[in-house]
């Protein structure tokens, strides 16, 4: 059996071509399997979400409001956030001449004292669900602890989460 083969099969540079492009094709479909398939990936091929949103301590008719600029629109919007591995990256202006201090409370996250044209951002990383007031936390200050939340942020758990 061994002689037939060699006997009968003869390399010529027309089969040695063809030979090697098969054996390339198939080490590329084979490298490609394993690469799609992540057996050689040595980093995460996906980016951690992040939400965006923008809002500014505004004065309306002598209220101190927060007005949503990017992300949410509106007078003292509701901010939603998933929970999980989503942050939640909220920038927050001062557009009144006053001090202000934007506070998430139940989650304990607050930006600093904002002076007129300041802003800041805080990154919130909530691991339930819940609803939670937002207030300004200057205003606290001034009515004695008196509580009146400005807006609510709401973390929502989501499929997959």
């Amino acid at each position: 059996m061994k002689n037939f083969f060699l006997r009968e099969f003869k390399f010529t540079e027309g089969k040695l071509v063809v030979f090697s492009l098969v054996g390339m094709v198939l080490v590329l479909v084979t490298s490609l399997m394993l690469i799609g398939n992540g057996v050689v990936r040595h980093v995460a091929i996906t980016y951690k979400e992040i939400i965006k949103a923008t809002v500014a301590f505004k004065n309306i008719d002598g209220d101190i409001k927060v007005v949503g600029i990017i992300g949410n629109t509106g007078i003292n919007p509701t901010l939603v956030s998933r929970t999980g591995q989503t942050e939640y990256a909220l920038t927050v202006i001062n557009e009144d001449k006053e001090l202000h201090m934007f506070y998430i409370d139940g989650l304990n996250v607050h930006t600093k004292l904002l002076r007129f044209g300041e802003n800041d951002t805080i990154t919130i990383r909530p691991n339930n669900e819940g609803t939670y007031n937002y207030y300004d936390r200057v205003s606290l200050e001034k009515n004695n602890g008196s509580i009146i939340p400005i807006g609510e942020f709401k973390t929502l758990r989501v499929a997959g989460d």
